[in-house]
């Protein structure tokens, strides 16, 4: 009897094995490129297409848009199928607006979440551009498909972008006691410092060491430690500030977080504000950025 129960156990453990390892196989195998091209394809056709409802189905429930043209985090599904209808709608500027994608950056950073980075460009009926910028986006794979779970896309900056004069004080920051949650608390307060004591190389330290920087100011994307680095423009007189507005650990040491930022100009008095959406790993007791994605909001 003894037997036999040992030689169920085993056959047992042998075909969890065999499917965890065919599990892993299919993730190894995931062509990462062409799943964020049939994701990218989608978005452009639904969003050409002015199909709020289906273009927010592209979104999982819980997803964070985190764009220029809003002053605070969208987040959840129907509130992200308003924003959508809210851009089609018959007073937008976007309404029967086209966009266009090109995708720079595709990496798995675990066996189902999927980040990218690139440029877009929304133009008219007459092929006049109304907007462009860059994104850095967050995917969860999931039954053969990628859906978005974080959506930070950023216009550039305009000639005719005028600076204030209004000095706004950051809502106060988002506590979790979600796993991880201190480290990108640390993270946020060591990048802030970093900026505020022109400490390069402790900024260029926050991020790993093939990182993907996209902020607005720059030009394109920054892939790398020592490129970010070496991009970095720390002015005298800028006094960065930021909170954090919402954080969702993902598993597999990878987790997402969201706020607002501001930067003031000490010598005149004139402020910019705008919003980030982050990627981080997370490595022994420091979160480190594999994705920064922040710009200015619109005006």
């Amino acid at each position: 009897m003894k037997k036999i129960v040992s030689i169920g156990l085993l056959s047992g453990l042998l075909i969890l094995v065999s499917c965890k390892n065919k599990e892993q196989k299919v993730v190894e195998n995931l062509d990462a490129k062409a799943l964020m091209s049939q994701s990218t394809d989608s978005f452009i056709e639904l969003w050409n297409s002015g199909d709020a409802p289906a273009l927010s189905g592209e979104f999982t429930n819980d997803a964070v848009r985190v764009i220029s043209n809003s002053l605070g985090p969208i987040v959840g599904g129907e509130a992200i199928k308003n924003s959508f209808a809210k851009t089609f709608s018959e007073d937008s500027e976007l309404k029967n607006s086209q966009v266009s994608v090109v995708i720079l950056e595709t990496r798995l950073v675990s066996d189902h979440i999927l980040i990218g980075a690139g440029t877009f460009k929304i133009s008219d009926a007459n092929n006049v551009t109304l907007e462009s910028g860059k994104w850095g986006n967050v995917y969860q794979y999931k039954d053969g498909k990628v859906k978005f779970l974080l959506e930070s896309a950023h216009r550039d900056f305009q000639v005719t972008d005028t600076l204030s004069n209004e000095v706004v004080s950051l809502d106060k920051s988002f506590v979790s006691k979600e796993l991880h949650f201190d480290k990108i608390q640390a993270s946020i307060a060591g990048y802030i410092m970093g900026v505020n004591k022109k400490d390069a190389d402790g900024l260029s330290m926050l991020f790993t060491e093939n990182a993907i920087q996209n902020i607005s100011y720059k030009q394109g994307i920054v892939v790398g430690r020592d490129n970010i680095k070496a991009s970095l423009d720390l002015t005298d007189g800028m006094v960065l500030d930021a909170n954090i507005l919402g954080y969702t650990y993902l598993g597999d040491s990878i987790s997402i977080a969201y706020g607002n930022w501001t930067s003031l100009d000490t010598t005149n008095n004139t402020m910019v504000r705008g919003q980030w959406g982050n990627v981080f790993k997370i490595e022994a007791e420091t979160a480190y950025l594999v994705m920064e994605s922040a710009g200015r909001i619109a005006k």
